[in-house]
């Protein structure tokens, strides 16, 4: 897979001929995205001439650029360079990262093709059910279709989860708030990760045998799943582990007023020191609630319960 990251006054620069194109923002690539790959890679085998799949996406996010971000966490990616990672296990042979600022999303949905989308001279776009492009999203495969007749236009119906819900980003960042991560891993097609960076916590684990590693979020914008207890794997400089990771407050031995997320990493030397490492957690399972103990020996109790059962999958 080629990558390139450009500018709207740069792609001029570039030069394809015949390709095939989807476009989107593409956060937490899914099942529904890869319904879209694989419907541009069978046209692509269709024709005798060597036809390029090429994605085109944005950075940032359009949302950040059309939305005044709070504190609130919307996005399921990382960042960019993530989303590229998990687009190469996709049949795609060129990503275009575009950059995405308040000039782009001003842009007409004509001048959008025009400009953007032509420059790929593409014989065949494929695009979601409900994809848009332009300006408030008024470019639609109707729009295509009714103005640039010699493209052909290939619309990918919605898939659909075992619950007959429609799979998107939206449907997931839900499940994720509502604390369902099976469903959501299910949808994404892999486990949910996040990156973050280990800081100094309290040590406090350490005096009951579970010593833990506190992890800082690299975006602050990206969803973290809901307070409780999960079984996850973790990457440390490409070096996997196994744990338990708790996200909330800790209540029972602490007062915090700010959400933490601390990992018990199994089967590792105590004397490994993780601090300032960059870390991937991913979310493999739900175990349980964060609950608050009447006595520091029911919490011990219960995270010796808890890490049986993770050490038994």
């Amino acid at each position: 897979m080629v990558t390139i990251k450009t500018t709207f006054n740069e792609l001029d620069k570039l030069h394809y001929k015949n390709s095939i194109i989807t476009i989107g923002s593409f956060d937490g690539v899914h099942l529904g995205h890869k319904k879209i790959f694989d419907k541009m890679s069978s046209i692509s085998n269709q024709y005798t001439n060597e036809n390029r799949t090429i994605l085109i996406t944005f950075d940032p996010h359009p949302v950040s650029v059309l939305k005044r971000m709070d504190k609130s966490r919307y996005f399921l990616s990382d960042n960019i360079d993530e989303k590229l990672l998990t687009l190469e296990k996709f049949n795609v042979d060129t990503v275009i990262v575009l950059k995405f600022d308040e000039f782009v999303s001003k842009i007409s949905a004509k001048e959008f093709f025009d400009k953007i989308i032509l420059c790929f001279d593409p014989i065949d776009v494929v695009m979601g059910h409900d994809n848009g492009f332009g300006h408030k999203r008024e470019g639609d495969l109707n729009f295509i279709s009714n103005n640039y007749k010699n493209i052909n236009i290939h619309t990918i119906s919605a898939e659909k989860n075992i619950d007959n819900q429609t799979i998107s980003s939206t449907y997931i960042r839900n499940e994720m708030a509502n604390g369902t991560l099976k469903n959501a891993n299910d949808m994404l097609g892999n486990p949910y990760s996040l990156l973050g960076t280990v800081v100094k916590g309290r040590g406090y684990g350490k005096t009951i045998n579970f010593p833990t590693i506190n992890i800082k979020p690299l975006n602050t914008f990206k969803i973290i799943p809901k307070i409780g207890v999960y079984y996850v794997k973790v990457e440390i400089n490409d070096i996997e582990y196994f744990g338990m990771c708790n996200i909330g407050f800790s209540p029972t031995v602490t007062n915090n007023k700010e959400e933490t997320i601390e990992i018990h990493i199994f089967r590792v030397e105590s004397d490994i020191d993780f601090y300032s490492y960059d870390v991937k957690i991913y979310f493999l399972e739900f175990i349980r609630e964060e609950k608050k103990f009447k006595k520091v020996e029911f919490l011990v109790k219960q995270l010796k319960e808890d890490k049986k059962y993770c050490l038994s999958k």
